[in-house]
Parts: C-alpha cells; structure tokens; sequence
C-alpha cells in the first residue's frame, strides 16, 4: 500500500522490487487490545484505534503483500461497521483476513462464512431452517465465489442458504441470543435451527452443512477462475484474457494458496507490460497513505496544537485524513455496500478530486523536496518517476512548498498509478 519511496529508493530492478513487496519475513503487526463491548449499546467510535493503526500498518510495515491483501480480501467479503455496530468484531475479522491474507482461500472462505461480524452484516442470525435468509447464500455465490452472472441459479442461492442456517452470534442483551453457549459475540452452531434435508447446489445433491456447501462451491472451476481473474485485475489494473484466466485458475483451483497465486501474476508479461502502468485509479486509501509515507508523518486520528487547536495542510486540518475518508467513502472497516468499494473510473468524479485534497489534512506541511526547483525529487517522494513535461512545468511554476506539493499530490502520475 503506498508507493514506500525510501524503498523504492534502494531497489534497482524490477525483480528486485518484486521480491521486496513478496517478502514476509519481517515481523507481524502487534495487534492492538479492542475491548469487548461492556454493555448492550457498543460505541461505534470505537472503530477509529483501529482504522489508525491499520493505516500505520500500511504505511509502515515490511510485509508489503499482506498489506495489500489484507485490504484487497476487505473489499472483496465487504463487511460494514455501520451496520455490525460492534467494532470488536470488525477488528476480530480484520485479524481473520490478516492471519489468512497470503495462505490459503479455501480456509479464508470458510473462516469467513462462520465470522460473527460477517453473520451479523448478512443477517445469518435470522437464518434458520423454518425461515430461510438468502443473503449470504445469494452473495456467497455472486460476490465471494462464482462471481455475477456466472452458472448459479436462483435454487442454488436457496441450497446454499439452507446449507447455512443455524449459525447464530451469542450477542449480549438480545433475546435469545446472549442465552446461547459459548462467549459472548462468538459465532454459535445450533443444530436445532439448521435445515439438514437433502439440497441439490450446482449439481451435487446432498444434505450439507456450512463446509460441505463451500466445499462443493470451491470444486468448481469458475470460483477459481473468479479470484484470480479479480486478483490479477488488482495487481495489474488489467482485466485478464480467457487463456489466462483459465491458465491462472487451474493453477490456483488446485491448491488454493494465495500467494502462489500471487508469484503467478507477477510471473504474468502483463504485470510489467505498459499497458499495465497508469490502468488503476489510486483510491483514496492509498493517496492517504502515499502522503503519509511521503512525509514520514504517523497515522492519527488527529494531531492538536497546545492550544486545542487543529493543525494540517488541508481543509481536514489535522484530523489525520479520517474526515476525508469518510467524505470519499473510503473509510476502513465501513465499505458502502456489501459490493465492497468503488474503483476505477467512479473515482475520477468531480466529488472525488475536490475532496481528495482534504487528505492532506493528514500532515502537517510538505516534504523537504518540496523546496528544491528541480520537482524531480518531489515527485519520487510520491514514488512518481516518470514525470511528464507539462506536470513538471505547471508544479515547478508554484513557488510556494505547500501549494506545489498539493499540485503535485493532486497530479495524474499521482492519480492514476
């Protein structure tokens, strides 16, 4: 996440670079300690110590490729706080997603399935084999696995959800609920409540339960054909042909390890073609973070002067880039709908570009190269190096630091990456 320009920097080769985003030897992020709730009504604040320090990881962290996939498996089993309300949970899953990000999808999927934030966002607690809930069913299918318009029906979705049912989150204070065994806010299994008649789902006819659905879902080619095309889009910004679409899934639907689906794409004549540079619009998470690294300023929910008074470049001042997340509906742990967030040219509204300079609220003022005439070394801060003439005279042109690292933030080298 981020163009890590001090890296970036030390590296002379794109392989080199390659293998530096792949390596994980670094040390894991210690997790931070997000409470419990303590009574019946979570304070939904209480996401913020959460979004910071995932945003430091991103900023910081030696363990690029987790970074990366951390976020992307976010946005692909999309889960929102809003509606979860309870944000241990959401950090509970985000440690989910980080523990699976570069191991194996098919333990991710059902780690998922059963995750109490994902249960709650889905509504699987009113799934229940007298009163069949097709959420998570019908986005299993088209979201997570298959992919839109791919060879479910709508009596797959229905199989799958009654494949489901019966998982339940033990949640204080509701009836019922908080009465189930277990801790509090763990994902419960009540056997009463599952529908165990014989289902036919894709083609496999049996009486399934939770794993045994996903089971059939993961032995089908399309869903590895689905993850790694999504995959390869992520990485690339390109969308794959049919023969290496194909060729990646069989790869990847034979062992579903992340990773080596991964090392595939960077494998790929795409993943360093020109086409590939400049075909993804860098969202406004990655902006934020781009400043941050450019700056070496830590992620914060905001930063105050003696006086109480905010501090920062931007019309945010100070409130670490949190405010213009939320105005750009980027916000960790809060994606819009269960689609996840938006990409590529839905980036590039008006909305968007206006209100992307408030994410320099998040520092306090430009990187020392923002002084220098030649912009050359600015614009590496921002990992930019191929800067064109016109950019280059029009940021060059503004005398002031401040405002020529705006222009220079607010460039389409910047921009599309």
């Amino acid at each position: 996440m981020g163009p890590q320009p001090d890296l970036a920097a030390r590296l002379t080769t794109p392989e080199a670079a390659i293998e530096a985003a792949l390596d994980l030897s670094g040390p894991a992020p210690t997790p931070i300690d997000v409470p419990q709730p303590s009574g019946d009504q979570p304070d939904v604040r209480a996401i913020i110590p959460p979004i910071v320090w995932w945003i430091e990881q991103m900023r910081t962290s030696s363990r690029l490729i987790e970074e990366r996939l951390t976020w992307f498996w976010h946005d692909h089993f999309a889960t929102a706080v809003s509606k979860v309300r309870v944000p241990y949970l959401m950090y509970r899953q985000h440690l989910t997603l980080r523990e699976h990000a570069t191991g194996n999808f098919a333990t991710l999927l059902k780690a998922i399935a059963r995750d109490p934030a994902m249960i709650i966002y889905l509504d699987g607690i009113s799934n229940r084999a007298d009163n069949v809930n097709e959420n998570f069913g019908r986005e299993c299918l088209e979201l997570f696995t298959l992919g839109k318009d791919a060879v479910y029906t709508q009596e797959d979705v229905v199989a799958m959800s009654r494949a489901s049912t019966g998982w339940l989150v033990k949640i204080p204070g509701r009836a019922r609920l908080s009465l189930l065994p277990g801790a509090p806010y763990d994902a419960v299994f009540a056997p009463q409540l599952h529908d165990p008649a014989t289902v036919t789902l894709l083609g496999a006819t049996g009486a399934f339960d939770l794993d045994g659905a996903l089971d059939v879902i993961l032995a089908r080619p399309e869903t590895a054909r689905f993850v790694a095309g999504k995959l390869h889009r992520e990485l690339t910004g390109l969308d794959a042909d049919t023969d290496t679409t194909e060729r990646l899934g069989a790869q990847f639907g034979a062992d579903y390890e992340i990773l080596g689906l991964v090392r595939a794409i960077t494998a790929e004549p795409a993943f360093l073609s020109q086409a590939a540079f400049r075909s993804r619009v860098r969202t406004p998470v990655e902006k934020l973070v781009a400043l941050l690294q450019a700056t070496a300023t830590p992620a914060s929910a905001g930063r105050t002067t003696r006086g109480g008074r905010k501090q920062g470049m931007g019309a945010a001042s100070g409130d670490g880039g949190l405010f213009a997340l939320r105005a750009l509906g980027y916000v960790p742990f809060n994606p819009p709908n269960v689609g996840g967030y938006p990409k590529g040219s839905r980036l590039l509204g008006p909305h968007q570009l206006v209100h992307a300079f408030d994410l320099l609220g998040a520092v306090a003022g430009p990187p020392p190269e923002a002084v220098d005439p030649d912009v050359e070394p600015l614009f590496a801060r921002l990992g930019v190096y191929d800067v064109s003439d016109s950019t280059r005279r029009t940021v060059a042109a503004e005398r002031d630091p401040a405002r020529r690292f705006a222009l220079a933030f607010a460039s389409p080298e910047v921009v599309l990456t």
